[in-house]
Formats: structure tokens, sequence, C-alpha cells
């Protein structure tokens, strides 16, 4: 059910957003197999250039405001928040999967058999009697590495944060934002203000409501086709060019 990728790898790949790089060819990905289509290379500058389109650049706030907005970031997101924030998200997140059993994921016994409730540890801990140092170590690079990774994710996230915040907060706002922040109260809340989203309740409240969510969805497309239904039909076989 599980290939030998550690889940706390396969969590950092899906919770931390590192930037994407080319991979290094290996001796067995280096050659492609006969009758074999090469896939192009990834184009990290042509993916940029795709999301500087997509999200363009928005005109440079007031002087006096950004620098307001500045010291407002910083105490909403101080240093390590990113850091925080992940390897804590990760490491519970890890832990709770291997706890669970086939059953908990969703895995119907064959008939007449009873649940198997063996969890993923003890799966995995059956073929590998160092899975758990295995685990703790891959745990403690990640953390570290992470830690690396956030000092050159968080001096750009904060800039984008504070450029928002001065288009949006006038001078006043924003002082009283910072002294707010500058507050024992305010320092706490700055503290936690990120991690707040991730937190177990916040995560099981989104996925609470996706059954509603899901059940709302065709209503949705049906009101779509009933409003478009005015317009001329597209020709058949329309493709937008690449």
């Amino acid at each position: 059910m599980v290939k030998r990728l550690t889940a706390g790898a396969a969590l950092l790949l899906a919770f931390s957003m590192p930037a994407m790089a080319k991979p290094v060819p290996t001796a067995k990905s280096s050659e492609p197999s006969s009758g074999a289509k090469k896939l192009p290379d990834f184009d990290i500058a042509q993916m940029m250039a795709v999301f500087d389109k997509i999200f363009p650049a928005q005109p440079d706030p007031a002087p006096a405001q950004l620098a307001l907005a500045r010291t407002s970031v910083q105490g909403l997101f101080p240093d390590g928040t990113y850091a925080r924030m992940m390897n804590g998200l990760i490491a519970g997140t890890v832990d709770r999967v291997m706890g669970m059993s086939a059953a908990d994921f969703g895995v119907k016994p064959a008939a007449g058999k009873p649940a198997d409730p063996t969890t993923l540890r003890q799966k995995m801990a059956k073929g590998d009697p160092y899975f758990d140092e295995r685990m703790r170590i891959t745990q403690k690079v990640l953390g570290e590495e992470l830690a690396k990774m956030a000092t050159i994710i968080e001096p750009s996230v904060r800039e984008g944060l504070a450029r928002s915040m001065a288009r949006r907060f006038d001078a006043k706002q924003l002082a009283d934002l910072n002294a707010f922040l500058a507050t024992d109260s305010g320092k706490a809340f700055g503290s936690q203000s990120m991690a707040i989203w991730v937190d177990p309740d916040v995560m099981r409240a989104v996925m609470n409501s996706l059954p509603q969510v899901m059940a709302a969805a065709p209503a949705a497309m049906q009101r779509v086709e009933a409003e478009t239904a005015k317009l001329p039909k597209p020709k058949a076989g329309t493709k937008p060019k690449s």
C-alpha cells in the first residue's frame, strides 16, 4: 500500500512548497527506453513567466505606508514562523497517519475476513526494524533543511505581505495595528497568527464543509449552463491554441 518513500519526505513535498528544481539524470533515467517519448525538460523560467502574467506586479505603495506595513508584518510573521508552522504540521500529520490502519483509509476487508487493525507504522516496521529511527532521522533532517528554506522564503513573503497591507490599510489603521502588535497580547497573537490556519480545528472545519460544497456543485454548474444557454454554441472541435 505504501512504497519505501518515507511519509516525512512525502509530506514535506506536499506542504512546504519548496522551489521546483530541474531533475538530475541518473544512470537509469538518462537514457530513454526504446520507443519512449522523451519528455521536455522542466523550464522554471517559463513557469515563472506564466506566473508573472497570472499575478502581475502591483503599483508601488506609498513609502510611508509601506514602512508602517513592514512593521506590521514583522509582528504578524516573525522570524522562523514558516519553519515552525511547517514542522508542526508535518510532524503531527506524520504521527497521526502512521497510527492509522487500512480500515482508517477506507480499505474494505475481503469477504468473511475481519478488518486488519495493523497500523501503517507497524506494517512499515515489520519490513524495516529501523523504521522508527529512520523516521526520526528523516524528520530531524527535513526540519533542519526546512529552516534553511525559511531563510529564503520568509523575507520574500514578508515583503509581499507588507506591499499588500500598505495598499489595503491607510496610515492610521497601520499605526493602530502596530500599536496593538507591540503589546503583550499583540505579540502573542502575532506569533501564532499564521500557525492558526493549519491548526487541526481549522483544518477539520474546512474538510467538514467539503461534503456540502460538493453537494452544491451540480446546482452551480446547472446555473452556469442555464445562464449561458442564450449564447451561440462554440464550434465543434474548437481548442485553444497553445
